[in-house]
């Protein structure tokens, strides 16, 4: 940690509890820090040295930033999955997750992992032209056609629905459970649904082209099981 390196400095007060601070010195048992930006930006203070060894030197409340994306990075993704991030922890991540809910990418990968941010507001996200995309997506990769050179779709609801249904439609009839988990008013429901629609989409069509389709005047299996989420939340 040279001088003028960017870091994140927690605050326990205030709306925000990371600060994006620069460093101003350093000494044996310290590290004197400055606020980039705000009233309190030319105001240094400093923050006590908790640690030392071969990871480096540990301070309270300090975590190095990563270095900030340029518009070709991130017109290629590469803020889709965090764990291309050279620094991943808490303020890292909610940096990354805050930049993409600005730009109105609400999805993001941790790995397989797929966090998503309300954005209490309808997005054009979720449109029978994006599913499609999907769907193709999903089918070229589980029969290992397709350019694998090409950009891979963006992080998605859709994709962790797809991986699901292909792995439960394998050869090996795989068994499968998605984890859809957050606080109250997170989007645990409408993340249910679009999961449903999509995977009963996808059911709906290998029904049909097996000769399945639903008889006149009788729901297809597509609008039983959406209307059977009702019942579903009565159970949490």
């Amino acid at each position: 940690m040279e001088a003028g390196t960017p870091i994140w400095c927690y605050e326990a007060s205030g709306d925000d509890p990371w600060i994006l601070s620069e460093i101003v010195d350093r000494t044996s048992d310290s590290v004197s820090l400055k606020h980039v930006a705000g009233d309190s930006a030319d105001v240094v203070f400093s923050r006590p040295l908790i640690s030392s060894g071969e990871q480096g030197a540990k301070y309270e409340g300090v975590e190095l930033a990563n270095a900030p994306l340029s518009e070709s990075d991130i017109a290629e993704g590469v803020d889709n999955d965090m764990i291309s991030l050279q620094h991943l922890h808490e303020p890292a991540i909610l940096h990354a997750v805050s930049d993409r809910y600005f730009r109105g990418e609400i999805y993001t990968w941790t790995g397989p992992v797929l966090i998503a941010v309300n954005p209490f507001q309808r997005l054009p996200l979720y449109t029978k032209e994006i599913l499609e995309s999907y769907r193709q997506e999903g089918l070229f990769r589980s029969q290992n056609l397709g350019d694998s050179s090409a950009k891979p779709l963006g992080p998605h609801v859709y994709s962790i629905a797809d991986r699901s249904y292909r792995q439960m439609m394998s050869e090996q009839r795989k068994s499968q459970s998605i984890l859809i988990s957050g606080e109250s008013g997170a989007g645990k429901t409408e993340t249910t649904k679009i999961v449903m629609l999509y995977l009963t989409t996808l059911g709906s069509a290998h029904t049909e082209e097996a000769g399945g389709e639903a008889s006149d005047g009788k729901l297809s299996i597509m609008e039983r099981v959406l209307q059977s989420n009702p019942i579903l939340e009565a159970f949490g």
